[in-house]
């Protein structure tokens, strides 16, 4: 079997609500949809998320990464040689890691397919069906928040509830309160930060949030990755890393530096499945924990079947609420968990009149 042709387009569906960070705030979700192509007939998806302009690669950098760079290194290829294949892509573009994810992604789809077996199995079975969601408190007054963890809490129960800081300590700690408050001792929050403090801003902040209670992860509230050691040294609980790891050579930093005890695996960030699979293997060999973003789409797909074969994914991953999806079957959560679906590769298919629809020119 060889690669025939390897594809890409730009996909724009529009978000229920608007997300605000340290970085700013989007109200749409861009995301590069990959298809691959085979000699034998069998075809491979995959999808990585834009967050630029935040960070990482833009939309349109992406488009011509794949088209101009990485499928005339891949084209004749066989593509069940997944980790060959990464090391051809970071030969042809080194370090262009959400350039690499979707078509990983769809390296991995398309393996699972012509081998009749789904992604969990080739990565080495089953140890859970799938991944457990959290809440997730969108920026806004005190009032408003508060208001709406209660309602999570008592629609879903979620264990924990995630809401973002890293905008004003001040504020920061005005709008944890609120959230605290309104929590008790029904489910723990975690607070992200996205490199939004100073290490002079995040201690006073943090500690503060502490002494409240409630606190139950803090995720990348500084950038220097000898910050967030120093935040592990002091607080006591615990970090979680987020920017800090790009490859799998990250994630041996932040082991040697014990700089956090969990870290978020967003899969572009990290440059596709292969990658996160590894760092899994890391994080559980040190005997620490990861939570895998799942995003939307067939992002959200593939972070199911990395939680169902990586034993450290024990953290919970935000819940996504999309208006619309490009797969066929909405793929939902029963209850508080996201399962792994059992048919080859993915195991999804694809809503074409919708990948028409949101298809954009960037």
């Amino acid at each position: 079997m060889q690669i025939t042709k390897i594809s890409a387009r730009a996909i724009n569906i529009p978000r229920q609500s608007r997300l605000t960070t340290s970085y700013g705030s989007i109200d749409s979700a861009i995301t590069i949809l990959v298809e691959i192509n085979t000699d034998d007939g069998v075809t491979g998806y995959g999808q990585a998320s834009v967050d630029a302009p935040f960070y990482g690669e833009s939309g349109e950098g992406m488009l011509v990464n794949i088209r101009k760079h990485l499928a005339p290194a891949l084209i004749g290829q066989n593509p069940f040689d997944i980790k060959h294949l990464n090391h051809l892509m970071h030969r042809a573009l080194p370090h262009h890691w959400f350039s690499f994810s979707g078509v990983d992604m769809a390296l991995w789809d398309l393996k699972g397919k012509a081998l009749g077996t789904p992604i969990y199995q080739l990565m080495g079975g089953k140890v859970r069906d799938g991944l457990t969601l959290m809440g997730f408190v969108h920026h806004g007054e005190p009032a408003e928040m508060a208001a709406s963890a209660t309602e999570q809490l008592d629609r879903f129960g979620y264990s924990v509830l995630k809401m973002k800081i890293g905008l004003d300590p001040k504020e920061d700690v005005a709008r944890y309160r609120a959230v605290a408050t309104a929590v008790g001792d029904r489910a723990v929050i975690q607070v992200d930060g996205n490199t939004g403090y100073t290490l002079h801003q995040a201690v006073p902040a943090l500690t503060t949030m502490e002494q409240i209670g409630a606190l139950g992860a803090i995720e990348q509230p500084v950038a220097r990755l000898e910050d967030l050691a120093e935040l592990a040294r002091r607080l006591a609980t615990p970090i979680m890393a987020d920017e800090a790891i790009y490859g799998p050579e990250d994630a041996i930093d932040v082991v040697r530096r014990k700089a956090a005890s969990i870290a978020l695996m967003k899969m572009n960030k990290h440059g596709g499945l292969t990658n996160v699979h590894q760092i899994g293997q890391i994080f559980e060999a040190a005997g620490l924990s990861l939570s895998v973003a799942i995003y939307y789409d067939l992002i959200g797909v593939a972070a199911a079947h990395l939680a169902a074969a990586l034993p450290c994914v024990t953290w919970p991953s935000p819940a996504t609420a999309m208006p619309d999806t490009i797969v066929a079957t909405r793929f939902q959560p029963d209850g508080l968990h996201l399962r792994a679906p059992d048919g080859p590769g993915l195991g999804v298919e694809l809503d074409w009149d919708k990948v028409e629809k949101y298809t954009v020119e960037l």
